[in-house]
């Protein structure tokens, strides 16, 4: 059984005869003829009668018409995306990201979707650990997260830097909003940090950053996803002390300084698989992400 075969049986079940469905698809009637005897040689049944002129399908036929077309139908469908995606686009676009990454993402998605692309996105929020984890085992295409990357599986290309910024209720007159916060300002204060569950971070750079200074660090708390910080300091168990790509707008409510660091936090990345022949439609999103976070 092949879909030749099962497209010749539907075009005569439809057109009730042999030589009205050899003119619908434009072939040799006797080719018709061999497909629908070669099917019922293949189960030993009969799928159609003579009456008069015409062809009547018997019961076993239509049943085999019915999954026939089904059948055809998905084949049929199939055969669009794949087209689809040989035209550079694709249905569904499977994109990570970071909460400092977000707006970069939102701003690809909605170009895509201007330029026309014929695109779904499945997007997956995650700490970096993750995203590589799920970027090497190709269940996402790309990610947008932040160094350091440490998976030699994967290609990297740092784009936007990052910087330090303190976040506070508004109205903490702890700050003022026309200097930037030093380390000494935040001796002792309870922080509320980000740390990956494992490898070097964000965290580790903060710890360093106040031993060379001399400075006692306390960290209140520690969290691996940024928006668990702002519920957080909403209730008053700390400030937030987080890295962050310009321009950031805080959420209401809250305020946000930048903090002086004698080294740079870092920067977010783009990951890839690496040796990987990226899609059109993927190259599109990802040289959307290069543009959009390399102009800031």
């Amino acid at each position: 059984m092949n879909l030749r075969q099962l497209t010749y049986f539907r075009a005569v079940v439809e057109h009730r005869s042999l030589a009205a469905a050899a003119d619908v698809l434009n072939v040799a009637q006797p080719n018709l003829s061999v497909a629908i005897k070669q099917l019922e040689e293949l189960w030993g049944v009969t799928l159609f009668e003579r009456s008069g002129r015409g062809l009547v399908v018997t019961d076993t036929g239509r049943a085999l018409y019915e999954r026939a077309a089904e059948l055809l139908g998905g084949a049929s469908a199939l055969d669009q995306e794949m087209r689809a995606i040989g035209r550079g686009f694709t249905s569904r676009l499977h994109v990570g990201f970071t909460q400092m990454s977000i707006e970069a993402i939102a701003t690809m998605v909605s170009n895509m979707r201007d330029d026309g692309n014929a695109v779904s996105f499945s997007l997956q929020q995650g700490e970096p650990q993750l995203l590589e984890t799920m970027v090497e085992a190709r269940q996402l295409d790309f990610a947008v997260t932040h160094m350091p990357v440490a998976n030699p599986a994967l290609a990297v290309e740092a784009l936007a830097p990052l910087t330090m910024a303190l976040l506070c209720r508004e109205g903490d007159d702890r700050w003022q909003s026309d200097k930037e916060v030093t380390l000494d300002m935040l001796a002792n204060v309870p922080l509320i940090v980000l740390r990956r569950r494992s490898g070097m971070g964000i965290y580790e750079r903060i710890v360093e950053a106040f031993s060379v200074a001399g400075i006692a660090l306390s960290v209140v708390a520690d969290c691996n996803d940024a928006s668990a910080i702002y519920p957080l300091v909403e209730r008053n168990v700390g400030v937030g002390l987080l890295p962050v790509h310009t321009p950031h707008v805080p959420r209401p409510g809250f305020s946000i300084y930048t903090v002086t660091l004698a080294s740079v936090p870092g920067s977010l990345a783009l990951i890839y698989p690496r040796g990987r022949r990226l899609l059109p439609a993927v190259q599109r999103a990802m040289d959307l992400c290069r543009t959009t976070l390399r102009a800031r």
